[in-house]
């Protein structure tokens, strides 16, 4: 079976990046685009073109260098990134001739694999354009309008905290002593445990959107004015 590695290359990068763009949406954890190219060419460039003795250990110690310096807390995006390119080289691997070899597929079949990389292309532009999450942590700050003032913060994607049905957010401590409303103790789940702080119900317009929230102080130096909700604001 003869097949082409450059066109290889190119199918499988574009696999990849689906595949990591897919699992950093469901796993809701934004990633720098530098480090999002990084890992795509590591699992694309050293597979594609390393024909040796002894191939498969290098293709196996990439991969867990990759994992290991690259996923770095990130265990489920990994899980869903490898689960996603092994779905994607088994389903060609049915529909196509061709081999997977080096943790990925090679193509045999040029033009029929064009054209499925032709839908898996629109997909993935449609993917980048409607989706709500995307690739740099630049995208996750969002700015926002509270008490006639604007503010900038960012979406974080572990605070999912809600008090009453309304999504809890951390403004800076300046910010929060503005809000002219009575405070009332709440219990946030914070890493450490669950902790008792204080909140104030408030309301914030984002994106032309009013939206009831509760605010607690936001401790510490940060280079945004807030913490936001990944509920009830996205």
């Amino acid at each position: 079976m003869e097949s082409y590695v450059e066109i290889t290359f190119m199918h499988n990068l574009l696999i990849s990046a689906f595949s990591l763009t897919s699992s950093l949406v469901l796993s809701r954890k934004p990633m720098n685009r530098s480090h999002f190219w990084k890992i795509l060419l590591m699992v694309t460039i050293l597979p594609s073109f390393l024909f040796c003795e002894n191939s498969m250990t290098w293709i196996w110690l990439n991969e867990i260098i990759m994992f290991l310096f690259l996923f770095k807390e990130r265990n489920h995006t990994y899980l869903l990134f490898v689960t996603f390119r092994l779905l994607f080289h088994l389903i060609y691997y049915m529909l196509f001739e061709g081999v997977i070899y080096h943790l990925q597929f090679f193509v045999s079949d040029i033009f029929m694999v064009f054209l499925a990389d032709m839908v898996v292309g629109l997909s993935y532009l449609i993917l980048l354009s409607k989706g709500r999450y995307h690739l740099s942590e630049r995208d996750f700050l969002y700015c926002f309008e509270m008490n006639h003032k604007k503010y900038r913060g960012y979406v974080d994607s572990g605070n999912l905290a809600t008090y009453r049905s309304l999504p809890i957010i951390f403004v800076k401590r300046s910010i929060y002593e503005t809000i002219k409303a009575p405070a009332t103790l709440i219990l946030v789940e914070q890493v450490v445990g669950i902790e008792e702080v204080e909140g104030i119900k408030s309301e914030i317009i984002m994106n032309r959107k009013k939206i009831q929230v509760i605010c607690c102080p936001l401790e510490g130096d940060y280079p945004y004015d807030a913490l936001l909700n990944m509920k009830g604001i996205l």
